[in-house]
């Protein structure tokens, strides 16, 4: 990420950056799915400021939440079955634009909303531009509590390494009531077929491999933000700014 590790108020003010120019995307009266996550709450703020009349299908009970903090008309999927666009975050983002969520646990949710959706918008600040995924973090993967140790054995065999998540005085649970496994596969070289391998594991409910599913990624960064569409873009921007990682 360039030659010195950026600060935390910078980091905050690249994540502000993605966040306008993904919000400038709402248009009318569409509907838009919301996901989670810090960026996603900056793009809350920035649309509480244009009070847009589009109507918002949150993914998560804390982004639904900030929308109603924010006045914004808020609707579900059982409302619309169509959304026009969705805006989510991500924690990783690879050259082929394929992204790694999950980091809140919301990623079940957040993959239906975007399957939902005409159009995915991916919102990062520079530092989830990563060479490969799995380059930082692991898989996280959303399990029935029931028989959740055997469903981890069964991602050891995938050749993962599966650890639960904690949270307050035990299990972190989903908006679903269900648990994370937190799996590290190492070098994720063919994100898509991991992604069906891990979903086809029985007591999986959904992980947080979205391959081929971002049509749109918007890049914050010390210049502003810039939105990209495809690798060559991913590399012209890491050649401009520098390399996140290395690559």
């Amino acid at each position: 990420m360039g030659r010195l590790s950026p600060g935390r108020e910078e980091v905050l003010r690249w994540k502000r950056n993605a966040a306008r120019g993904a919000a400038e995307l709402v248009e009318g009266d569409q509907v838009v799915g919301l996901g989670s996550g810090t960026t996603v709450a900056e793009v809350v703020g920035v649309l509480a400021e244009r009070r847009p009349r589009a109507v918002f299908v949150p993914a998560s009970r804390l982004t639904e939440q900030l929308c109603r903090r924010a006045g914004l008309r808020v609707g579900s999927l059982e409302e619309y079955l169509e959304v026009d666009l969705t805006i989510d975050g991500a924690d990783e983002v690879s050259p082929q634009l394929d992204l790694l969520k999950g980091g809140g646990g919301a990623h079940t949710r957040e993959k239906l909303l975007a399957l939902a959706s005409g159009k995915l918008v991916i919102a990062v600040d520079r530092t989830k531009l990563v060479g490969f995924l799995g380059e930082r973090m692991p898989v996280p993967v959303e399990v029935l509590p029931f028989g959740w140790r055997q469903t981890g054995e069964r991602l050891r065999r995938l050749g993962g390494k599966p650890s639960l998540r904690q949270g307050e005085g035990g299990p972190f649970l989903t908006d679903n009531g269900n648990y994370v496994l937190d799996v590290r596969f190492g070098k994720i070289a063919r994100p898509g077929e991991l992604e069906r391998r891990i979903n086809s594991v029985p007591g999986v409910v959904e992980n947080g491999i979205f391959s081929g599913m971002a049509d749109i990624v918007v890049v914050g960064h010390e210049e502003g933000c810039t939105s990209l569409c495809s690798r060559r873009e991913w590399g012209k921007l890491v050649e401009r700014l520098g390399a996140p990682s290395k690559l």
